[in-house]
C-alpha cells in the first residue's frame, strides 16, 4: 500500500464554527499554518500499573500539533493515549506545539526522557526523520505519515478509512431512493481515495445498479466550494452524499440541510452539523489507533515501519447514526457486514483499485 501525503493534506481536528443557527465543526488543518503563540504546552500524569508489564514505570510522551481539547479527533487520541498508559502502569505526557520552528528541538528534549514518543501528521516528519536515528532506545509513532526513509524505530501509523467507509456504503446503499448517491473529497489523494473505493463498493453490495458519482472539491478549507459542489450534486438527482472534505465540508453540511438532502460525513459526529439530514459518519477511531501502539510496546511487541489499522483493531469505525432517519434493520445490516469485514468474509477494496471506478456508473 503506497501512501503519499503532503504536508496540509490531512485535515483531522475539529474547531466549532457558527453559521447561521447550526453548529458546525471545521475540521482544522493539521499543523496547516504555525501559529504565533508560545511553543509548546504540555501536562503529566502518573500511571497506576493496573495490568502493569514491563512498560510499568516507562514514560510515553504524545506530541501534537494540534489542539487536544478540540472536541475532535486529537481529544479522542489523547483520551485512548492516557486510558492506555494507565492500564499498561505508565508515565504519560501530553505536550501541545504551536510553533513549527519547535518541533524538532522539542522532539529531541522529549525523547531524552520518553521511551515511547506519538508524533502526528505529515509536518512533524522531518523532525521524526532527525531525531529518532539519535535515540534507538525510544519507539516512536507518526500517525498517518510516511518517512522519506524508515527508521527502525519509527512506526508509521495509518488507517483502513474504506473498511468504514464500506459501512456507510451500505446506509446510503439502503436508503436511497433515486438510485443515485454521490461523494465529494477534498483533494485527490490516498487517504481520500480510500473513503471513495470503500463507499462505492458498500453501496454496490447492497445494488449494483446505484449509481456512485464523485468529485473532488480541490480545497480542504472553502465552505462555499463545498457548498456548491454539493448543491450541484443534489440537483442532478443525488440524493445522498458522503463527503470527505475536511474544512470544506461545512458547506456540506450546509446544502444537506438546506436541500433537505442526506449526508454522511467523515470523521467526527454528524448529528450535531446536520441534524435534520446527517444519517451517519465513517472514519478512523484514533483512541483506538492509540491503544493499539501502547499496548503493543507493553507487551514487547511495538512493530515499526508502516503499520495499517482497521475495523479488527477498533481503528476505524461507523460513528453514531441519526437514529431517527437510520432504521434499525439497516443499522443490523451494517453490523452483520462489519463482522464479516472483520472475519474476513468481506474483502474491501483499497486506494489502488480507484482507477478502475467510472463516474456516475
Amino acid at each position: 500500500m503506497t501512501h503519499t501525503h503532503h504536508a496540509s493534506a490531512r485535515r483531522r481536528a475539529a474547531t466549532f464554527l457558527a453559521f447561521g443557527s447550526v453548529a458546525a465543526l471545521v475540521l482544522s488543518a493539521c499543523g496547516g499554518g504555525p501559529a504565533s503563540s508560545p511553543a509548546a504546552t504540555s501536562s503529566s500524569s502518573a500511571s497506576g500499573g493496573v495490568g502493569a508489564g514491563s512498560a510499568a514505570g516507562k514514560t510515553a510522551t504524545l506530541v501534537s500539533i494540534q489542539s487536544v481539547t478540540d472536541k475532535g479527533v486529537m481529544q479522542d487520541f489523547v483520551a485512548g493515549f492516557k486510558a492506555a498508559t494507565e492500564k499498561a502502569g505508565m508515565k504519560s505526557n501530553v505536550v501541545v506545539l504551536t510553533d513549527a520552528s519547535t518541533y524538532e528541538s522539542t522532539l529531541e528534549s522529549v525523547s531524552a526522557r520518553s521511551d515511547l514518543i506519538f508524533t502526528t501528521f505529515p509536518p512533524m516528519i522531518q523532525a521524526v526523520e532527525k531525531v529518532a536515528p539519535q535515540h534507538k532506545a525510544v519507539s516512536y509513532v507518526l500517525l498517518d505519515a510516511r518517512l522519506g526513509t524508515p527508521q527502525s524505530n519509527v512506526q508509521e501509523l495509518f488507517f483502513r478509512e474504506n473498511e468504514s467507509s464500506y459501512l456507510g456504503g451500505i446506509v446510503a446503499g439502503k436508503l436511497t431512493e433515486t438510485k443515485k448517491v454521490g461523494f465529494l473529497g477534498a483533494l485527490k489523494q490516498d487517504v481520500i481515495d480510500r473513503y471513495l473505493v470503500g463507499f462505492q463498493a458498500g453501496v454496490k453490495s447492497v445494488d449494483p445498479d446505484i449509481k456512485v458519482c464523485y468529485a473532488y472539491v480541490g480545497s480542504l478549507g472553502d465552505p462555499a466550494l463545498g457548498k456548491q459542489f454539493a448543491n450541484t450534486m443534489y440537483d442532478q438527482g443525488v440524493d445522498i452524499i458522503h463527503a470527505a472534505t475536511a474544512g470544506t465540508q461545512v458547506g456540506v453540511y450546509q446544502a444537506s440541510e438546506e436541500k433537505k438532502k442526506f449526508l454522511v460525513s467523515a470523521d467526527v459526529d454528524v448529528r450535531p452539523l446536520a441534524p435534520g439530514y446527517g444519517l451517519t459518519a465513517t472514519g478512523p477511531d484514533f483512541s483506538g489507533a492509540a491503544k493499539v501502539a501502547v499496548e503493543q510496546f507493553a507487551a514487547d511487541k511495538f512493530k515499526t515501519g508502516l503499520q495499517v489499522y482497521g475495523l479488527a483493531d477498533e481503528a476505524v469505525r461507523i460513528l453514531p447514526y441519526n437514529d431517527k432517519l437510520v432504521p434499525q434493520n439497516v443499522q443490523a445490516d451494517v453490523e452483520k457486514a462489519k463482522q464479516d469485514i472483520i472475519a474476513g468474509t468481506i474483502q474491501v477494496p483499497d486506494d489502488k483499485s480507484v482507477d478502475s471506478i467510472k463516474n456516475c456508473a
